[in-house]
C-alpha cells in the first residue's frame, strides 16, 4: 500500500511529498525515482539516527526495505555525494608523481583540501574514441592519465631510458580503442589547499639546510611532484573489437555484482587502470601490457554503464592542470624556497639568423620570440624570476676571413630583451650573414623544474659600469672573485655586456672583455662605422660563473695554438663544431702588462684571436699604450669553452 512519504535532500530548503510503498526494497524505489526524476546517481539513501545521517551503499539497496529507513513521521533522507567523500575517497589532495608506471600517489599529505567545485557531467561524459601515442612523451603524458594538450603537464614529464628500447618503440607505435563515461568533475585552486604542518616544517628545513636543492628532491619524493586541479571521476573500458582488454572504473559484467569489502579491495588491486606497483605489468615484443586474461570476454557495456552508478566504482580517469606542489606554498615561502635554491640555467637555444650589412655600423637585432617554450615563457614573465640572457653568435659560411661577429644584450625596463649583432670587417663590404646564435636564460626556477633533472647552480654577478667625462676606450672593473682558483677548479666563467640603452650614441659600439688574474675584467668599445677604438658607453656587465654543471665534457679550458704568421688559435675536435660556444678569455699577467684588447672570432673548426685596426692615427690611449700582443713564448692565456646542449 503507498503511503506519502516526504523526500528531504540533508542541507536543502525544499522537500518532495511523493506516494511510496514502504514495503518496496531501495533498489525499487530508486527505479521509481529516477523516473520521475526526483533522484540521481549523485544522491543516497540515508537513515537518520540521533543527530547522523547513515548511508545505505548502493549494492545494498536490494537489501534494505523502504520503511527500515524512513522516520517515524515517514521522512525519506537522501544525502548528496559530496567532495569531500570523493576527496577522501581518491586522495585527491595528496600529491603525484609521474612514472613509466602510471600515477603514483605521495606517502605524505602536503596540503588538506578546505572547499571543491563538484559538477556532474551528465550526458556529455559518455564518448568513443582511439588511444595512439605520438612520442614517449605522449605516451607517458597518457598513461598517466593527461589527455588535453596543458603545458604544464611537460613539467613533470621526465624520460629514461627503458631496459628494451624496441619493447617501448612498440608500445608507442600501438593503439587503442576506448569507451569512457565520465560521471563528475572536481575542480579547486591554491586558495582551496591548507598547508599541512608537517609539509611545512619539511620546506623551511631545507630552505636553511647546506643543499636546499637536494633536500627539496627528497621532499619532491615524499610529497609528490604535483597535485592536478581538475579531476574527472568515472569509467574508461579499453577495447580490442567487443572484448574488454583494461578497466578503469566500473565492475566487469562477469564478476560478481555484490562484493563484500575485503572482494572490493582484491578487485580495486587486479583491475585498477592505475599501474601502480601492485598491478602486473609486463613487457614482452607484442604488447608492453598484459591484460589480466579475465578480462578477455565479450563485453556488455549496458551492465558496465549501470555499475558506474555507485560512486564506489568511479576512478580518476583524466587528470588535468597540474601544479606543483612548491608553487601551492604561500608566496613568501614559495619565494624563499627557489631563493634558496639559487638562480638556474633554464633554457638554452640555438637559432639561425640572417644578418644584413649593408652599411657601415648596421647592427642586426634577434629578439626572443615565440619559439620559447610556453613553461619558460611563463617563468621569465613573472619578475619574481629575475632572469638574465647570455648568448654567443658564430657564422656557418667557411669562405669569410675578413669579419667576425660580436654579441652584447639590450635590456631595457618593460620590454623583452634582445640580442645586437655586430659584424666587425677591416674593409666594408656589403653582404647577407649566415649566422647561428645560442642564447641561455638564467633566473630563478619558479616552476621549480630543476626537481626533474640535475641541479646545475651558477652565480650570477652583476657591475655597473658608468661612462666617464673624459675620453676613456680602456677600463677595468674590480671583481672580488679569485679567478685563478676557479680555473685551476675547472669552473667556467662567461661575461656579456647588457645595455639599458640603445641610439645613435652607441649602436655602433663594439665592447670587448678579456677577464684577467689580477681579478679584474678589462673592458673596452670599438666603434664599428668609424673603425676606431671609441668612449665607452655607460652598461652593465653580467659575469656567470657555473659551479657544478651536471656533464663536465660541456666545458673546458684549452691554452692557444701558434703558427708562424698566424693569429693564435684553438681547434675544435667537438662532434659539433659548427654550433657557437660560450667562450672567454683568460690573461694570467702582471700589471704592467699593456696588451693589445683582444676579440675571440668562432670559425667552423677554430676559435681565433683577433686584433681590429683603429684608424684613430695613434691619438687614442689604446694605440699609444696598449701595444703588446701575446706570444708563443709567454704562454700566459687561455680560452674557457662552455658547450651545453640545446634543450
Amino acid at each position: 500500500m503507498r503511503s506519502k512519504i516526504i523526500i528531504k535532500p540533508i542541507g536543502l530548503q525544499s522537500s518532495i511529498l511523493k506516494g511510496l510503498n514502504p514495503d518496496d526494497c531501495l533498489s525499487d524505489v530508486r527505479k521509481e525515482l529516477e523516473s520521475s526524476n526526483t533522484i540521481n546517481d549523485m544522491l543516497i539513501f540515508s537513515k537518520k539516527i540521533g543527530e547522523e545521517f547513515i548511508e545505505v551503499e548502493r549494492e545494498d539497496e536490494e537489501n534494505f526495505l523502504l520503511k527500515e529507513i524512513i522516520t517515524d513521521d515517514k521522512i525519506l533522507y537522501l544525502n548528496r555525494i559530496d567532495w569531500k567523500l570523493l576527496s577522501n575517497q581518491h586522495k585527491l589532495d595528496y600529491g603525484c608523481i609521474m612514472s613509466y608506471d602510471g600515477i603514483k600517489k605521495a606517502n605524505k599529505r602536503a596540503f588538506t583540501m578546505k572547499d571543491c567545485e563538484l559538477t556532474e557531467i551528465k550526458g556529455k561524459g559518455y564518448k568513443k574514441d582511439k588511444l595512439e601515442f605520438k612520442s614517449k612523451e605522449d605516451w607517458i603524458k597518457k598513461t598517466n592519465l593527461f589527455f588535453s594538450n596543458d603545458n604544464n603537464v611537460q613539467n613533470f614529464v621526465k624520460l629514461e631510458e627503458s631496459s628494451d628500447k624496441k619493447i617501448f618503440d612498440d608500445e608507442i607505435k600501438s593503439s587503442y580503442q576506448y569507451t569512457e563515461l565520465g560521471k563528475v568533475s572536481l575542480k579547486f585552486n591554491k586558495t582551496n589547499l591548507e598547508l599541512t604542518n608537517e609539509f611545512e616544517n619539511d620546506v623551511k628545513d631545507a630552505i636553511n639546510s647546506i643543499n636546499p636543492g637536494e633536500r627539496f628532491k627528497k621532499i619532491t619524493g615524499d610529497y609528490g611532484q604535483f597535485i592536478p586541479t581538475e579531476v574527472i571521476l568515472g569509467g574508461r573500458v579499453y577495447l580490442n573489437g567487443s572484448v574488454c582488454t583494461r578497466l578503469l572504473g566500473g565492475i566487469h559484467p562477469d564478476d560478481k555484482k555484490e562484493l563484500d569489502e575485503k572482494q572490493d579491495k582484491e578487485f580495486d588491486e587486479k583491475q585498477d587502470i592505475e599501474f601502480d606497483e601492485k598491478q602486473d605489468i609486463e613487457f614482452d615484443e607484442k604488447q608492453s601490457i598484459k591484460f589480466d586474461e579475465n578480462q578477455n570476454k565479450e563485453f556488455d557495456e549496458k551492465t558496465w554503464i549501470k555499475s558506474l552508478n555507485n560512486h564506489q566504482n568511479w576512478e580518476c580517469i583524466e587528470l588535468k592542470n597540474p601544479i606543483n606542489i612548491f608553487q601551492l606554498l604561500p608566496d613568501d615561502l614559495c619565494k624563499r624556497a627557489y631563493e634558496s635554491i639559487g638562480k638556474k640555467i633554464l633554457y638554452t637555444r640555438i637559432k639561425d639568423f640572417d644578418y644584413n650589412l649593408y652599411e657601415p655600423g648596421m647592427y642586426g637585432t634577434f629578439e626572443l620570440n615565440n619559439d620559447i617554450s610556453q613553461n619558460i615563457l611563463e617563468i621569465i614573465q613573472n619578475e619574481e624570476a629575475d632572469y638574465d640572457i647570455f648568448a654567443t653568435v658564430v657564422n656557418t659560411a667557411k669562405d669569410l676571413k675578413k669579419v667576425f661577429f660580436n654579441c652584447q644584450i639590450l635590456k631595457k625596463q618593460k620590454a623583452k630583451p634582445s640580442i645586437i649583432i655586430h659584424g666587425i670587417q677591416k674593409k666594408f663590404r656589403p653582404r647577407t650573414y649566415k649566422l647561428k646564435i645560442a642564447y641561455m636564460i638564467v633566473g630563478y626556477d619558479t616552476h621549480f623544474n630543476f626537481l626533474l633533472s640535475d641541479i646545475t647552480s651558477v652565480e650570477l654577478i652583476k657591475k655597473e659600469y658608468k661612462s666617464k667625462k673624459i675620453q676613456c676606450e680602456f677600463d677595468n672593473i674590480k671583481l672580488q672573485r679569485e679567478l685563478g682558483s676557479m680555473m685551476a677548479s675547472g669552473i667556467p666563467f662567461f661575461g656579456i655586456p647588457v645595455l639599458s640603452n640603445f641610439d645613435s650614441s652607441n649602436n655602433s659600439i663594439v665592447i670587448g672583455h678579456n677577464f684577467s688574474s689580477n681579478q679584474t675584467i678589462d673592458i673596452f668599445s670599438y666603434n664599428v662605422k668609424n673603425n676606431c677604438y671609441s668612449k665607452l658607453p655607460s652598461f652593465t656587465f653580467y659575469i656567470l660563473i657555473i659551479s657544478d654543471y651536471p656533464t663536465s665534457d660541456t666545458y673546458t679550458s684549452l691554452p692557444f695554438n701558434y703558427k708562424m704568421l698566424k693569429s693564435p688559435f684553438i681547434p675544435l675536435q667537438s662532434s659539433r663544431p659548427i654550433i657557437p660556444k660560450y667562450i672567454s678569455l683568460y690573461l694570467s699577467k702582471n700589471d704592467n702588462d699593456n696588451y693589445k684588447p683582444i676579440f675571440l672570432k668562432q670559425k667552423n673548426r677554430q676559435i681565433k684571436i683577433k686584433y681590429v685596426v683603429c684608424k684613430c692615427k695613434q691619438t687614442c690611449y689604446i694605440c699609444q699604450n696598449k701595444t703588446l700582443k701575446i706570444s708563443k713564448s709567454e704562454k700566459n692565456i687561455d680560452c674557457i669553452l662552455f658547450d651545453p646542449p640545446a634543450r
